[in-house]
């Protein structure tokens, strides 16, 4: 093996340029040529890439995003353009390439991965934890910390008006991220995709909270659980409670 390359796909994730940086500096000093293909599988669609050295990615290491850049690629879900990604892996002489990204492009890599000997591994990047038999993913732990941060000011100011606030985390279909933040600040729900639910056990919830003279309070909802602006207006014409909504 002499030259890998390294793609950033899908969502971008804090703690990819870390990775990126990590593929870069091991990479050099197992004397590989590192290639960084820009914008995602689009630039493997396209051939354009960079070539990458310890110097490029010097100074990353605490940078949000990907220097790589990253976007949705329609063209790569049709065979077409699967085929193009392999040619460009052919045509470049890369006999690995690193995939840094979520569930979409893992499901990517491995139909590419059918069309070229080119061999893939996959570093799970993703804010959402939703990828399979991985423990933590790249940027899950910066996304709830971010949130939990927020929602500890949002806290403050709901005890002070004595209002709920129904806080919408990321999540379209797993509630990782609601249910870590959600134990976390000690909210008084908790809302998942994976868990279903009913309007009524959230009234019941607030309605017994304020009979223990609690008159405020958080619900962590994952957006993948519905419309949450019309959940905040049922609960305050079910509750007469003063609801806020922070997304």
């Amino acid at each position: 093996m002499r030259k890998i390359g390294v793609v950033t796909s899908g969502g971008d994730a804090p703690g990819m340029n870390a990775a990126i940086r990590a593929v870069v500096r091991i990479g050099h000093s197992k004397r590989f040529k590192v290639l960084g293909f820009r914008r995602g599988w689009e630039g493997l669609i396209t051939n354009t890439f960079s070539p990458l050295t310890p110097r490029s990615v010097g100074g990353i290491l605490q940078l949000g995003g990907t220097i790589l850049h990253t976007s949705r690629c329609p063209q790569f879900r049709k065979r077409e353009g699967i085929m193009k990604a392999a040619e460009t892996l052919v045509s470049n002489n890369v006999d690995g390439l690193i995939v840094i990204g979520g569930n979409g492009s893992f499901k990517g890599a491995l139909e590419l991965s059918e069309e070229t000997d080119t061999l893939i591994v996959g570093v799970p990047a993703t804010i959402d934890n939703d990828v399979f038999g991985v423990d933590e993913t790249i940027g899950f732990d910066t996304a709830v910390n971010t949130a939990v941060t927020e929602i500890d000011k949002i806290r403050d100011t709901a005890i002070s008006h004595e209002r709920v606030f129904i806080v919408e985390v990321m999540g379209r279909e797993r509630g990782f991220i609601a249910i870590t933040v959600g134990l976390t600040v000690g909210a008084e729900t908790i809302l998942v995709p994976e868990v279903k639910y009913t309007n009524e056990d959230i009234f019941k919830t607030l309605k017994e909270n304020r009979a223990k003279g609690k008159k405020s309070g958080i619900i962590v909802a994952a957006e993948g659980i519905g419309d949450t602006r019309k959940l905040a207006r049922e609960i305050e014409e079910n509750t007469g409670a003063e609801v806020r909504l922070s997304i």
